[in-house]
């Protein structure tokens, strides 16, 4: 039987989309509920992988490439499950076009990439053609909104800004572990963590707010889109001058739609990947880009007929989560 998802839970993604590791006592306060019932609602929420938090990198540290394959129909299936086995590709979908399945790739580092690039996915069953678009960053969309609470509620879970920590050293392979942990179990505090991994408690809790304080990290509160109202995915890809391609991505990755929006090195330099109630809305938000960036030329557009991985999360055909692939960009850096 078909969850049916309530106003209420909402709400509740709502406002863990806003602090996803707020305490139950504040998501409570914001929601007008006591602390146990948040949990409770939340715990029914993630036992059925309708929800979930998880720990991503952050956008302006992500470092990747989209994946475009052409592969046969039949084997359209095949292919995207392989890829979401991958532990450093964090997001596979198939879609409607001449490129059937679609996946986002992330490296530690360039010579890293340019070797995944040049020689693991060759190999992938079914693939009649790999196409790669490289990009240094993303512009957000990794952490997005249902849009559901008042400006005021909103701002009562938000989190206090973290003081400023510029010079910290980067999220890398020592922290492998720790940030696979987190991506698994994105609510997870210091303590649970440390128990996990077998390090010293302060040790955990100053290096996470060290990488939170930096954005080298972030947390991000994610459902099964169709059950929550967001049946539609739209893969884009646009053509914007060189000039100014950073700028209009910065302002796309700010789109409530957004979903993912990268900057890429290909003839089409802007992937974009929006979440959509209905199909008529494609048209809205086609119109606003041609209005407000007449330049940028819209060059490739696809339906995403079902993802079957979401930053680590594999999913259903109603996007319900039931597995996990923690996302570790330094899987191939041996």
């Amino acid at each position: 039987m078909t969850y049916r998802v309530h106003e209420a839970d909402l709400q509740l993604v709502d406002a863990l989309q806003v602090n996803p590791r707020a305490t139950w006592a504040e998501v409570g306060a914001a929601l007008g509920v006591s602390a146990v019932t948040a949990a409770r609602r939340w715990a029914r929420l993630e036992d059925r992988g309708l929800a979930w938090v998880n720990a991503a990198i952050g956008p302006e540290r992500s470092l990747g490439a989209v994946l475009e394959v052409t592969c046969a129909p039949s084997d359209t299936e095949e292919v995207a499950r392989t890829l979401a086995r991958f532990p450093n590709i964090i997001t596979v979908g198939s879609t409607t076009g001449d490129f059937q399945v679609f996946a986002i790739l992330l490296a530690a580092d360039l010579p890293q990439l340019m070797r995944t690039l040049a020689t693991r996915f060759s190999p992938v069953a079914g693939a009649v053609r790999v196409r790669h678009n490289i990009f240094r960053l993303l512009y957000g969309g990794v952490h997005w909104r249902q849009g559901v609470l008042s400006p005021d509620e909103s701002r009562s879970v938000a989190p206090h800004p973290a003081p400023d920590r510029p010079r910290i050293r980067p999220l890398g392979p020592g922290d492998r572990a720790l940030f696979r942990h987190l991506n698994r179990r994105g609510r997870a505090t210091p303590v649970e963590a440390a128990a996990e991994l077998g390090l010293p408690v302060h040790r955990v809790r100053r290096r996470l707010a060290d990488l939170i304080a930096a954005r080298e990290v972030i947390f991000r509160c994610d459902v099964a889109r169709p059950l929550f109202d967001l049946p539609l995915g739209v893969f884009l890809q646009l053509r914007a001058p060189d000039a100014t391609v950073a700028h209009v991505a910065a302002e796309l990755g700010r789109w409530r739609e957004t979903r993912l929006c990268a900057n890429t090195i290909s003839a089409a330099n802007l992937v974009l990947v929006v979440g959509l109630h209905q199909l008529a809305e494609l048209e809205e938000v086609q119109a606003r880009i041609a209005h407000r960036f007449p330049d940028v030329t819209v060059e490739d557009r696809r339906v995403i007929l079902r993802y079957e991985k979401i930053y680590g999360r594999l999913l259903d055909d109603r996007g319900r989560c039931v597995a996990t692939v923690p996302v570790d960009p330094w899987a191939d850096a041996a």
